[in-house]
């Protein structure tokens, strides 16, 4: 089994490839995803993992910004520092993370900072867990054969077209997504979304065969003892 998770709204959209076949779900929360996961399995995950403090600082967003082309850099958004990411407001956490690393952050990068805590939460006490940050524009990216997909992937064309790069490594794609769009879309899913969390599942399933590839830094570690690095 591989898996690929992508987050939206209040759930996680979570696909598995289990004997080449593709199996999408929904999960309120990681820790009901990890129930259906054993710790083992390589399992990456749309959400910055790692986060910097006032004596850490996490460099890796940079790096992946350099590796994207030209239209896809500003996908890559810097997460709070994980103090800012428990603040109980912006105007907070802004005012947090200007103090621990002289920078202030983005409405995006706060408005998904209840995941980042989530997962984060999890991962201080499951270190274990064989979960590790990826970017799905990236992992498309590698997956072209490192060709940009200029299509936005909210248009009826990037949609279209990541599905032709899909299918060439792995089967059926277009109805899972179809199936799994008419199944969910009551959740308020998008058909990105599922895509996204495809692309990362494929990902797994290819990470050894390609050298176990990822965006390292120095230092290696957060406060928490968690790894920074980013998997493709």
């Amino acid at each position: 089994m591989f898996v690929g998770i992508d987050g939206f709204l209040n759930n996680w959209c979570i696909c598995k490839i289990i004997d080449e076949k593709i199996e999408i779900t929904i999960e309120p929360n990681i820790i009901n995803v990890t129930k259906s996961v054993a710790k083992s399995k390589l399992t990456l995950i749309d959400i910055p993992i790692g986060l910097s403090s006032k004596n850490i600082n996490r460099n890796i967003d940079f790096k992946l910004r350099k590796l994207l082309p030209k239209g896809k850099k500003s996908s890559v958004f810097t997460p709070p520092c994980r103090n800012a990411v428990y603040a109980p407001d912006y105007l907070t956490a802004k005012k947090i993370n200007i103090t621990e690393t002289l920078k202030s952050i983005s409405i995006q990068s706060w408005n998904i900072s209840n995941k980042i805590k989530e997962v984060d939460e999890f991962l201080v006490v499951n270190n274990d867990y064989n979960l590790h940050e990826a970017h799905p524009e990236f992992c498309f990216l590698n997956l072209n054969n490192n060709l940009p997909i200029t299509d936005s992937k909210k248009t009826k064309e990037g949609i279209k077209k990541r599905i032709k790069i899909l299918n060439n490594h792995i089967k059926n794609c277009e109805d899972v997504l179809e199936n799994s769009y008419q199944k969910y879309c009551h959740k308020k899913i998008k058909k990105d979304d599922i895509l996204d969390a495809i692309s990362l599942a494929v990902s797994a399933k290819y990470w050894k065969k390609n050298n176990k590839r990822k965006i390292t830094q120095l230092p290696k570690k957060d406060e928490k003892g968690i790894a920074l690095e980013i998997y493709y």
